[in-house]
Order: C-alpha cells, then structure tokens, then sequence
C-alpha cells in the first residue's frame, strides 16, 4: 500500500516526455522536488517504496526512460495505459 506522499513512476514518465531531448537529472530533480515536496516516494505498478534515484534506475532498466550520464530521456518503451 503506497503512502499519501507517493508519486506513480507515471507522473515522473510525463516529466520526462516533455524534454524529448533530455533534460538533467539534477533537473529533473528539482522539478520534482518542487512538485511533490522533498519527502516524495515513488511507486509503478509492480514496485514501491522508491526514491528518484532508484524509480529512475527502475524507469531506465525497462526502457521507459534512458539515462546517459547526468541526463535522462524518454525511453523506447511506452508506459503503460492506466
């Protein structure tokens, strides 16, 4: 059961599709943090319990994101519909 602080790695998908070039992770982290506050934990359908750094290696590991070095891009992969 997520807490009331927990983001769906869906939210985190849109972040990202909206730089389709890339944008960086630092970025992208305070977007976040801006957001959905310091505290915020992230949550998919099969995990829970992250923080951004782990959702965004969770992310890049099925293809809905990519990370090369201090930048993450939309992955190949599209996130699923619900």
């Amino acid at each position: 059961m997520q807490s009331a602080s927990s983001v769906h790695g869906h939210e985190i998908i849109d972040l990202i599709a909206a730089h389709p070039a890339g944008i960086q992770i630092s970025e992208l982290s305070a977007l976040v943090e801006s957001r959905y506050g310091k505290g915020a934990s992230f949550h998919t359908c099969s995990a829970d319990g992250m923080d951004l750094p782990e959702l965004l290696t969770f992310l890049d590991q099925r293809g809905k994101a990519s990370i090369n070095g201090d930048t993450v891009s939309p992955g190949t992969s599209p996130a699923c519909d619900h």
